[in-house]
């Protein structure tokens, strides 16, 4: 990890203030998921934003850009999916023993997952 002056100056100001408008929005979802669900709910809700885009910035520097566009799509497809796997779960925790909530769950989110990615392969083929 460095600091680069010289890079500052590459910065493009609507890269800038694109970076901290999504960063302003995913502050002020978080704030309003804490007030709705709690400070550990919204500090979740903050630590996937926050990793992606470092995480997508490191590949594109080691792999190339299209390596790290394809693993943003990926998250995006991941996280959908996730929510569906998140909804399952808190719908049927208290119906069903948790073992059987997680299986069902995983698959659904497998299922939405592979959907999706298929999808998405065929629009852009």
């Amino acid at each position: 990890m460095r600091f680069d002056r010289d890079a500052l100056h590459s910065v493009q100001p609507r890269d800038l203030a694109v970076r901290f408008a999504f960063g302003f929005g995913v502050s002020v979802v978080a704030g309003i998921v804490t007030l709705a669900f709690g400070s550990r709910t919204g500090g979740l809700f903050l630590a996937f934003p926050a990793i992606l885009p470092a995480s997508l910035t490191l590949i594109e520097e080691k792999e190339g850009r299209r390596q790290a566009e394809g693993n943003a799509v990926g998250a995006i497809l991941g996280a959908v999916a996730l929510v569906v796997f998140a909804l399952i779960a808190f719908a049927l925790f208290t119906h069903i023993p948790g073992v059987a909530v997680e299986a069902v769950a995983l698959a659904a989110w497998l299922g939405v997952s592979i959907l999706l990615y298929l999808f998405i392969r065929r629009l852009f083929r």
